[in-house]
């Protein structure tokens, strides 16, 4: 695509036509539009959200913290247990449990000697139910934390038992006398070897759940990109496709300046050996004032205005889709005012081009010197209100006239001035 801007190797039917500025233009565009939109690519596809603190982390420390409560509470159930145990032994031996139950053919005296207290031995061994069932909720979580014990597994398995007995009713002295024998169990069972793991668990799991507090104060992720109007492949895909479609309408544009030159120049060719000689140059010195074909002001608009939009909002995808259609808008805009501003003053430039690709029989650096500095506005809104046979008479008449300045000069002595077709630096198409 560069060659037909006017690179070297380029094919001549373009080349010849193509303005330098216009190809060095289309060239800085296509190179601006390349890293700008890569970069603004890059930096989309490598967006993080912001950070923030993990929930996963809090999650962790809160049910830690929980654990560690339970355990807490589980340790001092352990140990209130532990406690009661000897109370309710001298508590069975005096309400004398160990003594059958008095016929009831004998009377209901539920207080004679002969038989037990039931409601002294009811009242000593509640508290070790009420434990009991606390307790025996407890075992998953204190062998979770420090794994099964067998010297341990006898206490665990009488708390289970004792919590499966359900409290007599009020009046039922024989229900809890019975109740208060099974409590008996606890007699021998390693009760002590359960409080002691449920103090170790409760040790491990306060300090799992400081770690875990330490560590969710720390944690941080990257929090989850907004979701736009489209996805962020599809944003990028969309803002990437405008601006080489922004690129081809300036390239199309160049194109087409340059053939249109070419239609109007080439049939003119023939036209310079014969009396109408100056239709040639005339062509040249119409076609210099047109401005230049092209739009680097889209291209350099979408690139700019992407890359603008992409670093300011990095995390909204969408943003970079309105960058470039804003840069285009303003691109255009711009390339409109700057084109304005500098008017005419690339003309001669432009014309003296032209003139060496053509080489007209009427040389156009002649027809130029015939031009006053300052007044080229005001010459082309005349030249071009001049039908083709005057615009011809207008500039063989101004070649002449030139020559007989040039050849006066010479008879006098006076050196030639400078070309006024010398070309000022590059301005914008």
């Amino acid at each position: 695509m560069l060659a037909r801007l006017g690179i070297a190797g380029a094919p001549p039917e373009v080349n010849d036509y193509t303005r330098r500025e216009e190809a060095r233009w289309t060239f800085i565009g296509s190179t601006l539009l390349v890293l700008c939109v890569s970069a603004a690519a890059l930096l989309l596809f490598t967006a993080r959200g912001k950070l923030v603190p993990d929930p996963a982390a809090i999650a962790t420390a809160r049910t830690s913290a929980a654990a560690a409560r339970d355990a807490q509470q589980c340790a001092g159930w352990a140990r209130e247990l532990t406690a009661e145990v000897p109370v309710f032994r001298s508590t069975a031996k005096a309400a004398r449990l160990d003594l059958p139950t008095p016929d009831p053919s004998q009377g209901r005296n539920r207080r004679t000697p002969e038989g037990p207290d039931a409601v002294l031995a009811w009242n000593a061994a509640l508290p070790l139910l009420m434990r009991s069932k606390q307790l025996a909720t407890c075992r998953g979580l204190v062998q979770g934390a420090v794994g099964v014990r067998p010297s341990a597994t006898a206490g665990w398995d009488a708390i289970a038992a004792a919590a499966t007995l359900a409290a007599p009713r009020e009046g039922d002295m024989e229900g809890r006398l019975g109740a208060a024998r099974r409590m008996q169990s606890f007699a021998d069972a390693p009760i002590d070897q359960v409080a002691a793991m449920a103090a170790e668990a409760e040790t491990k799991l306060r300090e799992v759940a400081g770690q875990q507090a330490s560590r969710a104060e720390q944690a941080r992720i990257h929090e989850p990109l907004p979701t736009g109007l489209m996805a962020r492949e599809s944003a990028v895909a969309i803002g990437v496709g405008l601006a080489i479609a922004a690129l081809l309408v300036s390239f199309l544009s160049v194109r087409t300046a340059s053939l249109r030159r070419q239609a109007t120049l080439v049939p003119l060719r023939e036209l310079a050996h014969t009396p109408q000689r100056g239709l040639h140059a005339a062509a040249i010195l119409k076609l210099a004032a047109q401005a230049n074909g092209g739009e680097p002001g889209l291209v350099i608009g979408a690139a700019v205005g992407g890359l603008l939009a992409a670093l300011a909002f990095r995390l909204d995808s969408d943003m970079f889709v309105a960058g470039i259609m804003g840069g285009l808008l303003l691109g255009l805009a711009a390339q409109w005012l700057f084109r304005s501003l500098i008017g005419l003053t690339r003309w001669r430039a432009r014309a003296a081009e032209l003139g060496e690709v053509e080489k007209p029989t009427i040389p156009i650096v002649l027809v130029l010197s015939g031009v006053n500095a300052g007044l080229e506005a005001q010459f082309l809104d005349f030249f071009d209100g001049l039908g083709p046979g005057d615009a011809a008479a207008t500039v063989d008449r101004l070649a002449a006239q030139a020559e007989e300045r040039i050849l006066a000069a010479a008879e006098a002595g006076i050196p030639p001035s400078p070309s006024l077709a010398a070309q000022p630096p590059p301005a914008w198409p």
